[in-house]
């Protein structure tokens, strides 16, 4: 088995021993407003109704193209 290391500014670490993020509630604030979540938490799947905007265009959803890439 190969100890792998990384490098994070000049200081190298075991990344299986790294801290893993806590699936407790944890109290933050952003931008003035209080939220109450946990650092881990589970993504949702992609609601393909909501139209998305980044910079000023439009943003397409690509699953079906991504769906028909990987049967080809």
């Amino acid at each position: 088995m190969i100890n792998q290391q990384h490098t994070y500014r000049g200081v190298a670490y075991a990344p299986k021993e790294h801290e893993k993020a806590s699936s407790a509630f944890v109290e933050h604030i952003y931008r003035g407003k209080r939220y109450q979540a946990p650092l881990r938490h589970e993504s949702t799947d992609q609601d393909e109704n909501i139209e998305l905007h980044y910079r000023g265009s439009v943003y397409k959803h690509r699953k079906e193209m991504a769906h028909k890439a990987v049967n080809n």
